[in-house]
């Protein structure tokens, strides 16, 4: 690693210090009880950028309102925010494209079932620096069902950390899995974990789905009810919100659209998971296309002459079927998760570059298509000088590259939510301009979704107390 990314990440552990330094701060000021559930060791000098915490039920709203007008205060803007379980909350430093993001959470669920009850987790908490954790017992069971109930596994990284608690804890951690899963289940669980016996703990991933069920409905029908109306609620302003994005990469030949992709995918890590996330060429394939079909599009895109008219309308109607399908099965599901697709040309290559399609359609059939097509959120057209377009590919004429090039300029400039980049700089200084318009466009989309967060904190009350930190290999907190 060089000396001045050295230097970027040290800047940017000190800025994400700061932040959260600050948001602890602004809790207990505001009198909001909280505990961060897992991953806190570091903290606040080193994050994994994903900060997981667990606020009073009555005190979501406070939390977050407060945690927005901090993160203002910091330099930081929201730039998404997606319910899930947890209210996830994302944050940007829009000048240096730092990313961070804060999972708030009321309880444990699965789903509209809470396969852990945390109710008195706040009333356990151990406090450490600025900031509480939970108590082991709590931490320890959360982190073990959290992932089994979910995906019948346990992870790996929180496996030394279970068996150290239950060894220490048994009795706490057997009496939190009962009030869930019966004493006979829980005792099982807790001697296997013990014993480290993953395999089978992982084995009974489904017994435990199907006890948790049983007992919620059997217990507490009203309730269960109750939380399932509200997760449907949820899920319908999910489909109205989505809080993924569509962004589609433009340019001509030789613009750097595929390596300018894949880093902006990386760029935002910090944002958008890269598991749900996708990155298409052209559009999503419903129908998969002859390798060599789709090599020689690439090393000789104006190959082959156009086909006339009649097929000409034929395959466009074929391709823009495509464009409609994919877009309700491939991109939506990616959108509702909270992904980011990217999709470098997309539909606007048919209004300029029909030559590579072989296709010869009129621009009003074209304009009439892209009525029912799915809009993306943002669109980057990267431009260069034609020399440097040249430089770097001649794959078709010069001519052509410099038709191609004035063609997208004039699309940008008819085109929602457009935004010109400059292509001739490096790659990094392209990834990093790329990146930042996507900050920006979707701070101006939280801002517009999320309003002004009414009653948040003033700056003054945000830092009216200071906190001596302790250092992150100090142990704090009382045991047991």
């Amino acid at each position: 690693m060089t000396q001045h990314n050295q230097s970027i990440q040290e800047e940017q552990r000190t800025g994400f210090s700061r932040f959260i330094t600050a948001v602890f701060d602004g809790w207990s000021n505001a009198g909001v009880d909280f505990v961060v559930l897992r991953n806190y060791e570091g903290l606040p000098h080193k994050t994994t950028n994903d900060i997981d915490v667990l606020v009073a039920r009555d005190q979501l709203k406070l939390a977050e309102q407060t945690l927005v007008s901090v993160a203002a205060h910091e330099g930081y803007s929201l730039v998404n925010r997606a319910e899930f379980v947890p209210v996830s909350l994302h944050f940007a430093n829009l000048e240096t494209a730092d990313q961070i993001h804060f999972d708030l959470f009321i309880d444990m669920r699965w789903h509209s079932f809470e396969f852990v009850r945390c109710a008195d987790f706040l009333g356990r908490k151990i406090q450490r620096a600025n900031f509480w954790i939970p108590h082991p017992a709590d931490e320890a069971c959360t982190n073990l069902l959290g992932f089994l109930i979910y995906q019948g596994r346990v992870r790996d990284k929180y496996k030394r950390g279970i068996v150290s608690a239950f060894r220490i804890y048994a009795n706490a951690a057997q009496a939190l899995l009962a009030e869930s899963y019966g004493d006979a289940l829980a005792q099982k669980l807790v001697r296997l974990a013990i014993q480290e016996k993953w395999a089978d703990i992982e084995r009974m991933a489904r017994k435990l789905r199907v006890t948790l069920l049983v007992g919620l409905v059997g217990r507490h029908p009203i309730k269960t009810l109750a939380a399932i109306a509200t997760d449907a609620a949820r899920f319908v302003r999910r489909m109205f919100q989505p809080a993924g994005l569509m962004v589609v990469l433009l340019g001509p030949d030789g613009s750097g659209k595929s390596t300018i992709a894949k880093a902006v995918l990386e760029g935002l890590t910090g944002t958008f998971y890269t598991a749900k996330s996708v990155h298409y060429h052209w559009k999503p394939k419903l129908v998969q296309r002859k390798a060599y079909h789709a090599q020689a599009v690439v090393t000789n895109p104006h190959g082959r002459p156009p086909r006339n008219l009649v097929l000409s309308i034929l395959f466009f109607g074929l391709h823009w079927a495509e464009f409609v399908l994919g877009s309700i099965l491939k991109i939506w599901p990616v959108l509702f998760r909270g992904g980011l697709v990217l999709i470098e040309r997309y539909y606007h290559d048919f209004f300029v570059d029909q030559a590579r399609y072989r296709l010869r359609v009129p621009r009003v059939l074209v304009e009439l298509g892209y009525l029912f097509v799915k809009k993306p959120d943002l669109v980057l057209v990267l431009d260069a000088p034609v020399h440097v377009l040249r430089m770097r590919k001649q794959e078709v004429s010069e001519g052509e590259t410099e038709r191609q090039r004035r063609a997208y300029i004039e699309l940008a400039t008819t085109t929602k939510n457009a935004v010109v980049i400059n292509a001739e700089q490096q790659p990094q200084q392209v990834t990093a301009h790329a990146v930042k318009a996507i900050l920006n466009h979707l701070a101006a989309r939280a801002q517009r979704r999320a309003g002004q967060y009414p009653n948040a904190m003033s700056p003054q009350e945000i830092t009216g107390t200071a906190t001596e930190l302790t250092p992150p290999d100090q142990p704090t907190g009382a045991e047991g």
